[in-house]
């Protein structure tokens, strides 16, 4: 792909308009809540569809709304709630180790498992968004694909980029409103879509 030539920061820079009018449009997708995960997807093709130097990919965020509101719901029963229950785990179980060290093991245990499932929630969006599978099918290639460590640097920093805009809340708040979403979406997207396309949407297609 022509984009792997170019380096993140300069496909960052030249989209970055279109990153903020997109980070907009997925605050407004994700007002109903339940549309979460169909705005999730929606963002994700948008992104790919930058890097691809498609046509109108803003246009092409409210169609690929519309068609995956159905078939992305199964992955916000387990993207973020996953991430959000692992974390609680981990404080619960650390804040209760002062006289039980052993309670420090299941508390790393969940904080693995939270890294995981968002390291994962950040190829099954683009992957539902790239390939016609079924939600199980998402769900057991990102996971496959997370462990051959396919993208796994840009969804670190993908991860990072958006726990440093929540976390300097806020004074954040304007990074969020216009990047907060699309940043780390377009991040995981120039690492993880080249192997989404060798990997799954070529075999999807034989």
């Amino acid at each position: 792909m022509e984009n792997d030539e170019k380096g993140l920061v300069r496909q960052c820079w030249r989209h970055l308009f279109s990153l903020m009018v997109l980070n907009l449009l997925t605050l407004a997708g994700c007002l109903p809540i339940l549309t979460i995960p169909a705005a999730l997807t929606a963002l994700s093709r948008s992104c790919q569809d930058l890097l691809l130097e498609k046509p109108r990919p803003i246009r092409g965020f409210w169609r690929t709304f519309r068609t995956h509101l159905l078939p992305a719901l199964p992955l916000g029963l387990l993207f973020p709630l996953t991430p959000a229950a692992a974390l609680y785990g981990c404080l619960f179980y650390v804040q209760n180790a002062g006289n039980r060290p052993w309670l420090l093991i299941p508390g790393i245990f969940c904080l693995l498992v939270g890294c995981l499932a968002v390291f994962a929630s950040g190829l099954a969006y683009p992957m539902l968004a790239r390939a016609d599978l079924s939600a199980r099918a998402v769900l057991r290639n990102s996971f496959l694909l997370l462990f051959r460590g396919c993208g796994f640097g840009t969804l670190l920093l993908s991860a990072l980029l958006g726990a440093g805009m929540v976390l300097l809340f806020p004074h954040s708040l304007p990074a969020l409103v216009l990047l907060g979403a699309s940043l780390p979406a377009f991040t995981a997207a120039y690492g993880t879509l080249p192997a989404l396309d060798a990997l799954v949407v070529k075999k999807a297609r034989e």
